[in-house]
């Protein structure tokens, strides 16, 4: 398979179920976001717009009114008293619930705005509100990183079903809930997660030692060291909200890496993307499809390609094994999609 960027969600996908990964990151289709994802992201986006109204009034400390302009609440401004208010931070809960709930297939009850509100509180009073981005020092509110490679090993070559050639190096792409400047040497990478508290390709409980060698964590611990070399420590802290089974129990982790790290990421997206590379029988998660992933989680087993009775997954494997990779990367990619060109969401 090809292979031009690696995000933290696409090398976890991998792991997870091949066949999701080829159907979603080579042949461009999209699956629907799922109700608890939308929840996570209008919880994430209350956190994201008190960072950056935190990071107006630390840039204009004169400011009378504080402002931002968000991809999906749009304008947004409140008088400088308003900020460290209960009425703000509920104001903006339903504002991005509303802003979301709009756009999506999902359907959104009372008690699923009393679960956003929840978590929300959650990040902002867990720890008397050691990680409430208005008690920062804000560096940065949801940076996104596009960062290529500079390693023989990374570039790629390939050609496209309309017949041109394309050269270019492996990069890593994503975005970064928050960072924040704990003195002029050290800043903190801050990630909520609003999921369980575990790695889903191997059912496993996310503790130190697992976190030690998280691909997430060592991804964006790579990148911060490009965007901002000026800092030499680099904290990483990631908040989960929930334990392994669904159920709330707040659990933040805190761990600094080394430039020793650096290359040990390095190694690791090698032999990622190496895997990759060779692999052209990308495998399901099941081949039985009926494994409660497959059929309660997967878009792909739950939809079926265009013009059959077939489910995607099944219609792609059925497809790579009568035709190979190369006519179905050709056939099947979705229109418009451009593998060498990939745009972090917001």
């Amino acid at each position: 398979m090809l292979v031009t960027y690696v995000r933290s969600s696409s090398y976890n996908n991998y792991a997870y179920c091949e066949m999701q990964y080829f159907i979603t990151y080579v042949l461009g289709h999209y699956s629907l976001s799922g109700k608890k994802a939308d929840m996570g992201t209008m919880a994430h986006k209350v956190m994201e717009v008190l960072a950056g109204l935190k990071k107006y009034q630390q840039d204009h400390p004169h400011a009378k009114y504080l402002r931002v302009n968000d991809d999906a609440i749009g304008k947004f401004k409140c008088g400088k008293d308003e900020l460290n208010t209960e009425e703000l931070v509920n104001q903006l809960i339903d504002l991005s619930i509303d802003a979301y709930a709009e756009k999506s297939h999902n359907d959104f009850y009372k008690a699923d705005r009393k679960d956003v509100a929840d978590t929300v509180w959650t990040f902002l009073t867990h720890s008397d509100g050691q990680f409430d981005p208005r008690k920062r020092d804000i560096h940065f509110p949801e940076p996104h990183f596009d960062i290529p490679i500079e390693e023989d090993w990374a570039k790629f070559d390939y050609t496209t079903p309309d017949g041109k050639t394309v050269q270019g190096q492996l990069a890593i792409k994503g975005t970064i809930d928050l960072v924040t400047k704990i003195n002029d040497d050290t800043i903190e990478v801050v990630d909520w997660k609003t999921g369980r508290r575990m790695d889903w390709a191997t059912g496993e409980v996310k503790d130190y030692q697992k976190l030690e060698n998280d691909a997430q964590l060592l991804l964006y611990y790579y990148a911060i060291s490009k965007l901002y070399p000026e800092f030499p420590n680099r904290i990483m802290s990631i908040f989960f909200y929930k334990d392994k089974d669904g159920n709330a129990d707040p659990c933040p982790f805190s761990l600094c890496f080394s430039k020793d790290d650096e290359g040990r990421f390095l190694e690791m997206l090698k032999n990622r993307v190496e895997e990759i590379r060779q692999n052209n029988n990308p495998q399901p998660l099941d081949p039985t499809r009926k494994h409660w992933k497959c059929k309660s989680l997967c878009h792909y087993c739950k939809n079926n390609w265009p013009g059959t009775e077939q489910n995607m997954c099944i219609y792609i494997q059925n497809y790579l094994d009568k035709h190979g990779m190369e006519k179905t990367v050709k056939d099947c990619t979705r229109e418009g999609f451009d593998i060498g060109f990939y745009e972090a969401p917001g």
